[in-house]
């Protein structure tokens, strides 16, 4: 295969809200919540909130889904409950042709609620369930090591965080990784086995904060000065930097209408691996995941994520350009 993934898989439920007519939620807001609080939380969206959509979910599981829909051959490695928001998971990622045989099925699958304005903006409210009892031996390493790239982002609990340390260092392929909050929030000396093991990080300005200490470019050039082949700091409508050793390039931010900024990161990485994947040079795959997002973000959920045709258009472009 290309690609294998992995990371939480969550089902992402949609409200489209007005913020000011919730106090109880800062817009922003993204943090794990516990089972008890699921009724107050269903009763306030119940009230206040439009449901919008239904989606598969998972920061590692949104690149896995938008890399197979450009036609890259993928899987994906993780776990699902046994009920039915794991088979609509797992549907949902088989109907794009990802291959779902490694990913475990016991208790409950993760919910993921997303708030959603009508500026795009979102706060986001994660129950993880049995994404946090991932154990390293859960996961086939010959199977990943059989895929040219693992691409993996974050889980929430300490447990599964482990084992994905241990999964990632134990590897022979080129590590993909996109560490979120949860994982930069856990500093320097924590992250720092997995950096030296990461041949393309990507990672937002607060999280390098987070993580580094130190300002969102300043951090990304500490963190390159590690193993870590190339840095993308994704800046939002501000752009992203990619920074590796050889050179550095801001790739400007596309200027489109937002409905759901849900999982553009992600979309960008899978933009940014499939330039990857057709030995492109790193400025023109910060420009195909830029463009890849830019398409994303046009709908809700997975709804407008880029197909086939967007990459071999993108890529006769490139071409052209290239042969002038």
């Amino acid at each position: 295969m290309d690609v294998v993934g992995l990371g939480a898989l969550n089902l992402d439920i949609l409200y489209k809200v007005r913020f000011d007519e919730l106090p109880q939620i800062k817009k922003g807001t993204e943090r794990k919540i516990e089972l008890e609080e699921v009724p107050f939380i269903s009763k306030l969206l119940k009230e206040k909130a439009e449901f919008i959509i239904k989606s598969g979910g998972g920061s590692a599981a949104n690149t896995i889904y938008a890399l197979s829909k450009m036609g890259f051959s993928c899987g994906f490695t993780g776990r699902v409950g046994e009920d039915e928001e794991g088979d609509f998971l797992l549907q949902d990622l088989g109907k794009e042709g990802v291959d779902t045989t490694k990913i475990a099925r016991e208790g409950k699958t993760g919910i993921c609620f997303i708030l959603v304005d009508g500026e795009g903006e979102r706060s986001v409210f994660v129950l993880p369930g049995t994404n946090d009892k991932l154990l390293s031996q859960d996961v086939d390493i010959n199977y990943i090591n059989k895929a040219k790239i693992l691409h993996t982002a974050s889980f929430i609990g300490d447990v599964s965080f482990q084992a994905q340390k241990k999964i990632i260092l134990d590897v022979k392929v080129p590590v993909s990784f996109d560490p979120g909050e949860p994982h930069a929030s856990r500093g320097w000396d924590e992250l720092l086995p997995i950096l030296k093991k990461t041949w393309i990080l990507f990672s937002t300005g607060r999280e390098i904060e987070l993580l580094t200490g130190q300002s969102a470019k300043e951090g990304s050039f500490r963190i390159s000065r590690e193993d870590t082949r190339v840095v993308v700091c994704k800046l939002g409508s501000e752009g992203s930097w990619v920074i590796s050793r050889e050179e550095e390039i801001l790739i400007p931010a596309q200027k489109v209408k937002s409905v759901d900024t849900t999982g553009a990161g992600d979309v960008y990485a899978a933009g940014f691996l499939a330039g990857c994947l057709n030995n492109l040079p790193y400025p023109e795959c910060g420009r195909l995941g830029t463009y890849a997002a830019g398409i994303s973000i046009a709908g809700f959920g997975r709804s407008r994520y880029p197909e086939k045709k967007i990459l071999e258009d993108f890529l006769r472009k490139v071409k052209v350009k290239n042969d002038l």
